[in-house]
Protein backbone atom coordinates (compact mmCIF):
# COMPACT_ATOMS: atom_id res chain seq x y z
CA UNK A 1 0.00 0.00 0.00
CA UNK A 2 1.14 3.54 -0.85
CA UNK A 3 2.26 5.63 2.52
CA UNK A 4 3.09 9.17 1.47
CA UNK A 5 3.24 10.73 4.71
CA UNK A 6 4.53 9.50 8.02
CA UNK A 7 2.41 8.35 11.02
CA UNK A 8 4.64 11.15 13.30
CA UNK A 9 3.46 13.95 10.60
CA UNK A 10 -0.04 12.85 11.12
CA UNK A 11 0.01 12.54 14.57
CA UNK A 12 1.67 15.90 14.73
CA UNK A 13 -0.99 17.63 12.47
CA UNK A 14 -3.82 16.03 14.47
CA UNK A 15 -2.18 16.81 17.72
CA UNK A 16 -2.49 12.98 19.00
CA UNK A 17 0.34 12.12 21.55
CA UNK A 18 -0.13 8.44 22.17
CA UNK A 19 -0.42 5.52 20.43
CA UNK A 20 -4.04 4.16 21.05
CA UNK A 21 -5.23 4.92 17.58
CA UNK A 22 -1.68 4.15 15.83
CA UNK A 23 -3.07 1.43 13.78
CA UNK A 24 -6.39 3.27 12.74
CA UNK A 25 -4.06 6.54 11.68
CA UNK A 26 -2.15 3.74 9.56
CA UNK A 27 -4.73 3.24 7.93
CA UNK A 28 -6.17 6.64 7.21
CA UNK A 29 -2.45 6.99 5.58
CA UNK A 30 -2.52 4.21 3.48
CA UNK A 31 -6.54 5.17 2.63
CA UNK A 32 -5.68 8.70 1.99
CA UNK A 33 -2.65 7.57 -0.07
CA UNK A 34 -4.49 5.63 -2.47
CA UNK A 35 -6.67 8.67 -3.31
CA UNK A 36 -3.66 10.32 -4.36
CA UNK A 37 -2.75 7.61 -6.90
CA UNK A 38 -6.21 7.12 -7.70
CA UNK A 39 -6.15 10.81 -8.61
CA UNK A 40 -3.35 10.94 -10.49
CA UNK A 41 -3.57 7.69 -12.61
CA UNK A 42 -6.67 9.59 -13.74
CA UNK A 43 -5.93 12.93 -14.53
CA UNK A 44 -2.05 12.52 -15.29
CA UNK A 45 -0.95 10.87 -18.60
CA UNK A 46 2.11 8.88 -18.22
CA UNK A 47 1.74 8.43 -14.50
CA UNK A 48 3.93 5.96 -12.18
CA UNK A 49 4.23 7.01 -8.85
CA UNK A 50 6.33 8.07 -5.95
CA UNK A 51 9.52 6.66 -4.04
CA UNK A 52 9.10 3.15 -4.37
CA UNK A 53 9.79 2.02 -0.68
CA UNK A 54 6.37 4.06 0.54
CA UNK A 55 4.42 2.73 -2.91
CA UNK A 56 2.08 0.18 -3.88
CA UNK A 57 2.93 1.04 -7.57
CA UNK A 58 4.95 -1.97 -8.48
CA UNK A 59 6.11 -0.24 -11.54
CA UNK A 60 7.71 2.48 -9.73
CA UNK A 61 12.10 2.24 -9.34
CA UNK A 62 14.84 0.81 -11.88
CA UNK A 63 13.02 -0.80 -14.76
CA UNK A 64 13.09 -1.32 -18.47
CA UNK A 65 9.63 0.09 -19.99
CA UNK A 66 9.10 -0.75 -23.72
CA UNK A 67 7.08 1.99 -26.27
CA UNK A 68 6.02 1.90 -29.85
CA UNK A 69 8.39 3.62 -32.11
CA UNK A 70 6.60 6.74 -33.41
CA UNK A 71 8.43 7.68 -36.52
CA UNK A 72 9.15 11.48 -36.11
CA UNK A 73 11.81 12.54 -33.50
CA UNK A 74 9.57 12.30 -29.88
CA UNK A 75 8.84 9.34 -28.11
CA UNK A 76 6.88 9.93 -25.02
CA UNK A 77 7.19 8.00 -21.88
CA UNK A 78 5.99 7.51 -18.50
CA UNK A 79 7.29 9.41 -15.75
CA UNK A 80 10.97 9.09 -15.39
CA UNK A 81 13.27 10.74 -12.93
CA UNK A 82 15.65 9.42 -14.93
CA UNK A 83 17.28 7.64 -18.04
CA UNK A 84 20.34 5.08 -18.57
CA UNK A 85 19.86 3.37 -21.39
CA UNK A 86 17.37 3.31 -24.55
CA UNK A 87 17.54 0.53 -27.21
CA UNK A 88 15.51 0.07 -30.61
CA UNK A 89 14.88 -3.41 -32.00
CA UNK A 90 17.56 -4.17 -29.21
CA UNK A 91 20.13 -2.06 -30.69
CA UNK A 92 21.49 0.78 -27.96
CA UNK A 93 21.30 4.42 -28.97
CA UNK A 94 24.03 6.44 -27.93
CA UNK A 95 23.05 8.97 -25.18
CA UNK A 96 24.50 11.30 -27.71
CA UNK A 97 21.48 11.11 -29.85
CA UNK A 98 18.70 12.11 -27.32
CA UNK A 99 17.57 14.28 -24.80
CA UNK A 100 15.05 13.73 -22.21
CA UNK A 101 11.89 16.19 -21.72
CA UNK A 102 10.89 18.54 -20.48
CA UNK A 103 14.48 19.63 -19.73
CA UNK A 104 14.35 21.78 -16.85
CA UNK A 105 12.60 19.51 -14.41
CA UNK A 106 11.10 16.37 -13.43
CA UNK A 107 10.00 13.55 -13.77
CA UNK A 108 10.81 13.54 -17.56
CA UNK A 109 8.21 12.79 -20.24
CA UNK A 110 9.62 12.30 -23.13
CA UNK A 111 12.85 11.85 -25.18
CA UNK A 112 13.83 13.61 -28.39
CA UNK A 113 15.87 12.14 -31.46
CA UNK A 114 18.90 14.53 -31.77
CA UNK A 115 20.99 12.42 -34.08
CA UNK A 116 24.83 13.91 -34.41
CA UNK A 117 26.92 11.16 -35.84
CA UNK A 118 25.89 9.98 -38.83
CA UNK A 119 26.38 6.13 -39.91
CA UNK A 120 28.74 4.41 -41.70
CA UNK A 121 27.34 5.27 -45.01
CA UNK A 122 26.54 8.80 -44.16
CA UNK A 123 22.98 9.18 -42.99
CA UNK A 124 21.95 10.41 -40.16
CA UNK A 125 19.08 8.87 -38.16
CA UNK A 126 16.72 11.60 -36.85
CA UNK A 127 13.42 9.52 -35.57
CA UNK A 128 12.39 6.55 -33.90
CA UNK A 129 11.53 4.14 -35.87
CA UNK A 130 8.10 2.92 -36.04
CA UNK A 131 7.31 0.24 -34.80
CA UNK A 132 5.07 -2.30 -32.26
CA UNK A 133 6.98 -2.63 -28.70
CA UNK A 134 10.14 -1.69 -30.25
CA UNK A 135 11.94 0.30 -28.21
CA UNK A 136 13.18 0.06 -24.49
CA UNK A 137 13.74 2.20 -21.96
CA UNK A 138 15.69 1.77 -18.60
CA UNK A 139 15.92 3.89 -16.21
CA UNK A 140 14.40 4.85 -12.61
CA UNK A 141 10.48 5.17 -13.25
CA UNK A 142 8.55 8.30 -11.45
CA UNK A 143 10.05 9.43 -8.97
CA UNK A 144 12.67 8.45 -5.70
CA UNK A 145 11.31 10.88 -3.48
CA UNK A 146 7.50 11.81 -2.22
CA UNK A 147 7.23 15.88 -3.64
CA UNK A 148 6.40 18.19 -0.72
CA UNK A 149 3.27 18.84 -2.70
CA UNK A 150 2.03 15.14 -2.90
CA UNK A 151 3.14 14.64 0.85
CA UNK A 152 0.82 17.76 1.69
CA UNK A 153 -2.37 17.14 -0.13
CA UNK A 154 -2.16 13.35 1.49
CA UNK A 155 -1.55 14.97 5.00
CA UNK A 156 -4.75 17.12 4.39
CA UNK A 157 -6.69 14.11 2.86
CA UNK A 158 -5.91 12.43 6.26
CA UNK A 159 -7.16 14.98 8.36
CA UNK A 160 -10.73 14.82 6.98
CA UNK A 161 -10.15 10.99 7.29
CA UNK A 162 -9.54 11.33 10.81
CA UNK A 163 -12.21 13.54 11.30
CA UNK A 164 -15.33 12.34 9.75
CA UNK A 165 -14.27 8.95 12.04
CA UNK A 166 -14.00 10.97 15.01
CA UNK A 167 -17.58 12.53 14.29
CA UNK A 168 -18.85 9.54 13.08
CA UNK A 169 -19.55 11.36 9.70
CA UNK A 170 -21.52 9.08 7.20
CA UNK A 171 -18.88 8.52 3.94
CA UNK A 172 -19.74 9.83 0.64
CA UNK A 173 -21.90 7.54 -1.59
CA UNK A 174 -19.07 6.13 -4.19
CA UNK A 175 -20.34 6.29 -7.77
CA UNK A 176 -20.68 3.55 -10.57
CA UNK A 177 -16.93 4.64 -11.81
CA UNK A 178 -15.71 4.43 -8.32
CA UNK A 179 -15.92 0.75 -8.61
CA UNK A 180 -12.42 1.41 -11.04
CA UNK A 181 -10.88 3.21 -8.10
CA UNK A 182 -10.99 6.70 -10.13
CA UNK A 183 -14.20 8.54 -9.07
CA UNK A 184 -15.57 8.83 -5.86
CA UNK A 185 -18.32 11.73 -5.35
CA UNK A 186 -16.51 13.23 -2.00
CA UNK A 187 -16.32 17.20 -3.12
CA UNK A 188 -13.93 18.02 0.21
CA UNK A 189 -11.94 15.33 -0.88
CA UNK A 190 -11.61 15.87 -4.55
CA UNK A 191 -10.94 19.34 -3.58
CA UNK A 192 -8.27 18.88 -1.76
CA UNK A 193 -6.83 16.97 -4.70
CA UNK A 194 -7.44 19.01 -7.74
CA UNK A 195 -6.02 22.17 -5.55
CA UNK A 196 -2.98 20.43 -4.28
CA UNK A 197 -2.00 18.71 -7.06
CA UNK A 198 -3.06 20.74 -9.69
CA UNK A 199 0.86 21.31 -11.00
CA UNK A 200 0.81 17.53 -11.68
CA UNK A 201 -2.50 17.27 -13.77
CA UNK A 202 -1.04 16.42 -17.36
CA UNK A 203 -4.10 15.41 -19.19
CA UNK A 204 -2.45 15.21 -22.39
CA UNK A 205 1.39 14.62 -23.68
CA UNK A 206 2.30 17.89 -24.01
CA UNK A 207 0.25 19.15 -20.66
CA UNK A 208 -2.86 20.52 -22.72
Amino acid sequence: MSSYISLAALKQAASIDDTVDDALLSSVIFRASARVDSFLARWRVGYVGFASSSNSRTGVGSNTRVYDGTGNDTLFVDDFQSVAAVSVDTTSVSSNSWRLWPYNETPKRAIIYEAVTPDIIGRAPSHWARGTANIAVTGYAGLDHIPDDVQQTTLAVCLVYWRRYQQGEPEPVVSPDGTTGFLVQDPEVDGILASGLDGWIVPGVWGA
